[in-house]
């Protein structure tokens, strides 16, 4: 009897270390992976720029009306005649 009762004690000693090293490999799995998903985001917001880039509207013909009344197309502007600076350059 004795016997029998120190082998339950011994399987339930075991039973336990099994299971709180099976939940330490779990937590380092985790972080692992936790720390590859920060490197991955790390390295994907070093490929994107931080700065607002504004970028130029092209806009649509308008139709506005001159001193005499009549129904007259403003000139829309081209791609070449739209300038572009950086936020940067423009505060300089």
């Amino acid at each position: 009897m004795k016997t029998l009762i120190f082998l339950i004690f011994l399987a339930l000693v075991i039973y336990a270390l099994f299971w709180t090293m099976r939940k330490s490999q779990a937590e380092a799995d985790l972080a692992r992976r936790k720390s590859l998903e920060r490197q991955k985001k790390q390295h994907k917001e070093a490929l994107t720029p931080e700065d607002d880039v504004t970028w130029p509207v092209i806009i649509g013909p308008v139709r506005g009306y001159d001193q005499s009344g009549a129904d007259s197309e403003i000139q829309e502007p081209s791609m070449t005649s739209i300038e572009f600076e950086s936020p940067k350059k423009a505060s300089l």
